[in-house]
């Protein structure tokens, strides 16, 4: 029984991030690097600085695009994470609640990993104290347990 409750919870863990990325995937696809361009050996000089005039905006290109990419993975994944890891600690079935936690930390994780250096300092550590105030604030705060009457019907 433990470990159908940690395979759950593993399982949540993991695929949760990925539903989250996949997510924002779907409806904003991320950029593609550019094809490079070959040179030619009897190319003159003037065509090889236009050609690396062209390379340069493509990469250009490229960057905003990731820079755009990864603003909206951030605006999605930090909210979705934080939920999860709210709503993880109201569940009462602990397979599910901890799989949400891990699940929301690793999707914030998610967001951040590989865009963490489009973000300027102070936003990087404003969100980091955001994070670590609602993991402190979840891990202490007392939630009411969700009770059913039995005389109900």
């Amino acid at each position: 029984m433990l470990a159908r409750q940690l395979a759950i919870g593993f399982g949540i863990a993991i695929i949760f991030p990925l539903l989250v990325y996949y997510g924002v995937r779907t409806f904003h696809s991320p950029p593609k690097w550019p094809e490079t361009e070959l040179s030619s050996p009897q190319a003159t000089p003037e065509q090889r600085q236009a050609q690396q005039q062209r390379e340069r905006e493509r990469r250009d290109r490229y960057y905003a695009q990731s820079r755009d990419f990864a603003r909206v993975l951030i605006i999605a994944s930090t909210p979705l994470g934080i939920a999860a890891i709210v709503i993880g600690t109201v569940i009462s079935l602990p397979s599910v609640g901890t799989g949400l936690i891990l699940g929301g930390i690793f999707a914030v994780a998610t967001g951040y990993w590989g865009n963490w250096h489009y973000a300027d300092d102070w936003l990087r550590f404003v969100s980091l104290i955001l994070g670590f105030a609602v993991l402190l604030f979840v891990a202490y705060w007392r939630w009411p347990k969700a009770t059913t009457q039995s005389g109900s019907p």
